[in-house]
């Protein structure tokens, strides 16, 4: 069977720097023909690359502690290159080991400049128990579970979210962090088709819903949409209970701790709960209207792994284009590290595992099937699979065979401490993209943050 044309609503929800291991590595399904593609706990790292020397397991990560990691793991190109391919130049052939993760984390240095070391990089890399994130495990165990999602480049946020609107980042592979670097980025270089006006083109409705910066606004095609497209996160909620989301809905986390308004998008150093409460309310409000929830599919996705392990290695990839495939760089012929991705939606089977290979592409074409769009918007989605027919079921299931109020596994927690000035990669870049938005008056007041951006 197809997917269900009942399905009105694809809604996305696209959190930080997570891989599969970290989040869904330990997560086990009721039914036991239904393996997810994880650990077994007696995974070892080399604590150097390049030469045979000690190694160190991994194991299960218990201790609540490890719901902050600080500071973040490396998730920059070179990074993921030692990750992946554990030395530090990508080798010819590159065939991946996946065996660079702790050495890379591990000299890395903290705020007093001390190395992290090897034994509290791997600490912080194991794979976290399942009690440690219920709200995804939860999710997991009752709704697709796709254990072959990668990111679409190996790299960092802003390339791997320009993926997931455009299925390119014009040969970019980073993210940038200040106005100069951003002066480049808003000019003709970044002004490629998206999915939204493919969306558009078709007769159907778009909304990015933000938290406090929408970083979709690196494509700046997507300015002049800013009073027409763009609304605040907290909106999203109304629109569900008065039935009037969109045929697509892109949901961006608040990425900037604000007093008593933690950051949610799960990036480290932020409080992985705060996430997953995020994760709780989108869900909730979906599920606490049937009418909305009987036609709506919500894809549960993260950018890129963030240097955390993962065991899988990358596949091979189709070049978006080619100015891509030109890049002296790096040739966008391979994908990045795997993430998590959950399909939700009463359309979906339960504890179902699904081991198609997709990267963020998958999601446009999907959308293209689903919603009878008449082009791609590169190589890459032309080449990507569409979500498989198996995970979609031929009647809705009933609205008590899903879970009712996740909110309420989330446990009492202290956020991570804000540090006002410390700002991370992503969050730097996010504030010279406000300014340049606010120099370029896009949006006005309407898309300014509520308060001053606080750090981690």
């Amino acid at each position: 069977m197809a997917i269900p044309p009942a399905i009105r609503h694809v809604v996305v929800l696209m959190l930080e720097n997570q891989s599969f291991d970290r989040l869904l590595g330990f997560v086990r399904l009721d039914d036991a023909a239904q393996r997810l593609d994880g650990l077994t706990g007696d995974e070892t790292l080399p604590v150097t690359v390049g030469e045979s020397g000690r190694m160190i397991r991994l194991g299960r990560g218990t201790a609540p502690a490890l719901h902050v990691t600080d500071p973040n793991p490396g998730h920059q190109f070179e990074d993921i290159a030692m990750q992946v391919f554990g030395r530090e130049h990508v080798p010819d052939p590159p065939i991946p080991t996946m065996d660079g993760f702790l050495a890379n984390y591990a000299r890395q240095t903290d705020d007093d400049d001390r190395p992290i070391g090897p034994d509290r990089a791997a600490a912080a890399l194991a794979g976290l128990d399942p009690s440690l994130a219920p709200v995804i495990s939860t999710l997991a165990r009752s709704f697709v579970v796709c254990d072959r999602w990668f990111s679409s480049v190996p790299g960092p946020t802003w390339p791997n979210r320009f993926f997931v609107h455009a299925a390119t980042s014009n040969g970019y592979v980073e993210s940038p962090t200040d106005l100069q670097q951003l002066a480049g980025f808003l000019g003709k270089r970044f002004r490629m088709r998206t999915i939204f006006e493919n969306l558009m083109a078709a007769g159907h409705t778009w909304t990015v819903y933000f938290g406090d910066h929408a970083q979709a606004f690196g494509i700046s095609s997507l300015h002049r949409y800013a009073d027409s497209n763009f609304r605040r996160l907290e909106t999203f909620a109304a629109d569900v209970a008065a039935d009037r989301l969109p045929s697509y809905a892109f949901l961006e986390p608040p990425y900037m701790d604000a007093p008593g308004n933690p950051a949610a998008d799960q990036h480290p150093p932020h409080h992985l709960l705060d996430g997953e409460r995020l994760i709780a309310q989108v869900y909730d409000t979906l599920r606490g209207t049937e009418a909305v929830w009987r036609k709506s599919l919500l894809v549960l996705l993260y950018d890129e792994h963030g240097g955390y392990f993962d065991h899988v290695p990358p596949p091979p990839a189709i070049p978006p284009d080619a100015a891509s495939a030109a890049s002296e760089k790096f040739r966008f012929d391979r994908l990045g590290v795997r993430v998590p991705a959950l399909l939700i939606s009463p359309w979906v089977r339960k504890g179902w595992v699904d081991h198609q290979v997709y990267d963020h592409t998958s999601l446009l074409a999907t959308v293209k099937t689903l919603f009878g769009l008449t082009e791609f918007l590169t190589q890459r989605d032309a080449a990507a699979n569409v979500l498989s027919d198996a995970s979609f079921l031929p009647a809705p299931r009933l609205l008590d065979d899903t879970p009712a109020n996740l909110a309420r596994l989330v446990p009492d927690h202290v956020s991570a401490p804000s540090r006002p000035g410390r700002l991370s990669d992503l969050q730097q870049s996010l504030v010279a993209l406000r300014a340049a938005l606010r120099a370029a008056r896009v949006g006005g007041p309407r898309l300014e943050p509520t308060d001053d951006p606080q750090s981690p």
